[in-house]
């Protein structure tokens, strides 16, 4: 089975687009440069070819109808003259006959016929050479002289234009692919900031982002996001009606049925009074059970509402933990102590509450009679604020302080029918106030702490 690319960016695509059609034209103006450069440069050495030959043919004299070429060796050593190309130079008359050269040259003779010079590429043994000749009338008497010289210069001259044609067509394309780059890139800024403002928001902000700035082409795109942010918002207030319509229709019947089972239980006789305690304690897990679903799902990013957040003074909650809890632990022999210090925090009171009566809840639970349960609470030296439960009972195994908040988990060893929902409770409550949850061994090696250390926050005084 062919692995399915990831598909490029769209800076990517759009470098990709733009950059492809500048190579090619790169490579066309490469072309196109080094012809016209070549020619400009083969124009000139002929344009020096010419001249040689128009020089040459101006030594020449008639003499009684006879070619005579004046031509002293200083003369002929200047036409010659080149430190890099052999230059051959000949001089026929109308019969053909050499006057003055080189006989390599002969050859190309017979076909001449043209007053000014004509140019031709021809071969002198294993040499490339480039001709100019012409026909010189001189008195009575034509002289064919012909001038020619070897392609080295011109090749050297080629070399050089090639690559200064492709340096100087490969730093524009660089540079057009610099400009194109940042160009993108600066175009690509109000994208960018709208993902970085889209990247920022919290789960619970459904607010619309605005498109006030935004360029016209993302404008689509921004109605759709905040189309489904509108959506689920109108979600997110229905389920939270939904549930607080639950959590009456259910407490009320259940409460009602408890009551009803405590009166039951005083009129029946004394041997049925036993199941009427089963009952009672069925109804009163069941109670518990749906308090913690409903506490649950109104913890839920859907259901938190940060605007109404409030400053919570952590010590007033383990207060009111204590007025909660006292009897319960007393019923339980357990020893339940409070250390409160002064520490706030920005959130929810009833999430906060919450949270920390599912930690008593869940350490009174499983602690056995004797045990020792301390709820603590105090700021740090940086401003943020701490809530511990501790407890001496028989710990949580290293190995599985993480799933320990897992919806409806419990430990193989639990001996109490919990419903495995007060932890993930706590997790959830945590992560909607930006807490973090440490599972710690107490300092005596026995029992465990549950510790929320909640982030450092400005608090103005009123909320």
């Amino acid at each position: 089975m062919h692995e399915r690319r990831a598909p490029l960016a769209l800076r990517g695509r759009l470098l990709a687009v733009l950059a492809l059609p500048l190579l090619v034209l790169m490579v066309i103006g490469t072309v196109a440069d080094y012809r016209q450069a070549s020619r400009v440069a083969n124009e000139a050495y002929d344009h020096s070819l010419a001249s040689t030959a128009v020089a040459l043919a101006s030594r020449l004299d008639d003499e009684d109808g006879d070619v005579d070429v004046d031509l002293p060796k200083q003369a002929e050593a200047v036409l010659r003259a080149d430190s890099v190309d052999k230059v051959f130079l000949l001089v026929t008359d109308p019969q053909g006959r050499i006057r003055a050269g080189d006989k390599e040259l002969l050859p190309f003779v017979g076909d001449v016929e043209s007053p000014t010079p004509a140019f031709r590429t021809l071969r002198i043994g294993h040499d490339k050479v480039r001709v100019a000749a012409l026909r010189h009338r001189t008195g009575r008497t034509v002289a064919t002289v012909v001038v020619a010289e070897t392609l080295l210069k011109r090749e050297r001259a080629a070399r050089q234009i090639v690559v200064t044609t492709i340096l100087a067509n490969l730093a524009q394309t660089l540079a057009a692919l610099a400009i194109l780059f940042f160009g993108v890139r600066y175009a690509l800024r109000p994208l960018d900031a709208v993902s970085e403002q889209v990247a920022r928001r919290s789960p619970d902000k459904l607010d619309p982002i605005p498109d006030d700035d935004a360029p016209r082409e993302i404008r689509p795109l921004l109605a759709a996001i905040n189309r489904l942010m509108h959506s689920l918002s109108e979600a997110g207030i229905a389920q939270r009606a939904f549930i607080s319509n639950a959590a009456h229709q259910l407490r009320t019947p259940i409460t009602g049925l408890q009551t009803q089972l405590e009166l039951a239980a005083d009129s029946l006789p004394a041997e049925a009074r036993p199941r009427i305690a089963r009952l009672l304690a069925a109804t009163s897990k069941l109670a518990h059970l749906t308090h913690q679903l409903l506490a649950l799902a109104r913890s839920a990013p859907e259901a938190t509402d940060p605007a109404r957040h409030q400053i919570v003074a952590l010590d007033q909650l383990l207060e009111e933990a204590a007025t909660d809890f006292v009897d319960h632990a007393l019923a339980r022999q357990i020893d339940l102590g409070f250390a409160p210090a002064p520490a706030a925090v920005r959130g929810s009171q009833w999430l906060l509450k919450e949270l920390l009566a599912n930690l008593i809840d869940n350490a009174l639970q499983y602690c056995p009679p004797g045990a020792h349960v301390t709820a603590r609470c105090g700021s740090a030296a940086d401003g943020s604020a701490w809530l511990e439960v501790e407890d001496d009972g028989p710990g949580i195994p290293e190995s599985l302080r993480e799933r320990i908040f897992e919806r409806f988990f419990r430990l193989a060893t639990d001996q109490e029918q919990g419903s495995g929902l007060g932890l993930a409770i706590v997790k959830e409550v945590a992560l909607r106030h930006g807490a973090e949850v440490q599972v710690l061994t107490p300092a005596g090696g026995q029992g465990v702490c549950f510790r929320i250390r909640f982030p450092q926050q400005v608090l103005a005084i009123g909320g």
